[in-house]
């Protein structure tokens, strides 16, 4: 039998050596996280230095870049649930040993002076959990400080993180995404046309207006946010951070014949910027698609003032002459759908008109 007298200050030492031992861990933590941090620091400020060099295209190198970053970014999962269990196992001990010694030399009856000399105790138990949970998201690098310093892979390919929190320029960035439109006739019916947006590297979060025309006659809008989910690698169950061209499906509309040429706006808004970038592409005819002759014509809209807020592209300012955008400008909510007319004649600033894409996002 143990002395009274004795084992609690036993239990109670043996509660403090599991705390240092505890912190210690916290200290072996923050020194794997620290060296984490440098190298994924120095990833994303080679992968910065790549983007303003959109003379030339890098997609290749940024692709291997945001896989590089990912592959320091992710903490072994066998490593990780090692730790995490020692430190469970490590708390667990410590509440049980706090706990126990409290009831143990409980004397009834009950008091309100209990609850006051309970609150240390309290306190403790909370500070603790609350260490668990720090050194958790430290592992895990999913703590919401870091989330700026040190995004997570996916924010890499996100155009409004990039422009908002790491001050990139959005049109040389998207010039390494290479965004492209083809026009493809239906394998059924020539007349009817389908749209795709094609990237060469996958880049998205951001909000895009699309107009095309025949000559001076609109004939197709798409309008709406492009936001990728890409699922796991199938044999092997990696994550895909980023993927390689990419098409993006925006609609269809029908013409009475296969046009010869079309011209294309493209308009793109990010979260951090006012106005967006202009993309203007002439198509001309393949033999069954129609798509760009020359590199598009890139310039920054300053007739469109913008900000986004609630999740809405509200529209500030606009001297613009594109057909239809103040119209549907209503309509621009970041949703993660994609919308179309294809009768503009058919009332376009009426919801009921509007359509939506369902085709998947597809790699070729």
């Amino acid at each position: 039998m143990f002395s009274d007298k004795i084992y609690p200050y036993v239990m109670l030492a043996v509660a403090s050596g599991l705390l240092t031992l505890l912190g210690s861990v916290g200290i072996f933590i923050s020194l794997i996280v620290q060296r984490r941090l440098e190298r994924l620091q120095d990833v994303l400020e080679e992968f910065i230095n790549l983007s303003y060099r959109s003379e030339i295209n890098l997609t290749g190198k940024m692709y291997n870049l945001i896989e590089k970053y990912q592959m320091h970014y992710i903490f072994p999962q066998n490593p990780r649930r090692m730790i995490l269990r020692y430190i469970d196992l490590n708390i667990i001990f410590i509440l049980v040993i706090w706990v126990g010694l409290l009831f143990l030399y409980y004397e009834p009856p009950f008091s309100p002076e209990i609850i006051l000399r309970s609150l240390p105790l309290i306190i403790g138990i909370y500070a603790t959990l609350f260490f668990r949970q720090l050194l958790r998201s430290t592992i895990n690098l999913e703590n919401p400080l870091l989330d700026s310093i040190i995004p997570a892979p996916t924010k890499l390919r996100s155009i409004s993180f990039l422009s908002r929190f790491v001050n990139l320029s959005v049109k040389s960035v998207l010039k390494q995404a290479r965004l492209t439109l083809l026009v493809k006739a239906g394998t059924r019916d020539s007349h009817k046309l389908k749209v795709l947006l094609k990237e060469e590297l996958s880049f998205d979060d951001f909000f895009y207006f699309l107009l095309i025309s025949e000559g001076e006659t609109p004939c197709f809008v798409s309008f709406g946010e492009i936001s990728f989910h890409f699922p796991p690698d199938p044999v092997t169950g990696k994550p895909a951070p980023v993927r390689r061209n990419v098409n993006v499906p925006l609609g269809e509309f029908t013409l009475s014949r296969f046009p010869e040429e079309l011209k294309a706006q493209f308009l793109v808004f990010t979260k951090g910027e006012k106005h967006p970038i202009q993309y203007v592409y002439l198509l001309s005819q393949g033999t069954s698609y129609l798509s760009p002759n020359s590199e598009p014509d890139i310039t920054v809209n300053h007739q469109i003032i913008y900000t986004i807020k609630n999740d809405m592209v509200e529209i500030l300012e606009c001297e613009s002459k594109i057909p239809h955008f103040c119209e549907l400008s209503s309509f621009f909510h970041l949703n993660g759908e994609r919308y179309y007319l294809d009768r503009l004649h058919q009332g376009y600033n009426q919801s009921a008109n509007l359509k939506t894409s369902h085709e998947e996002v597809f790699i070729d």
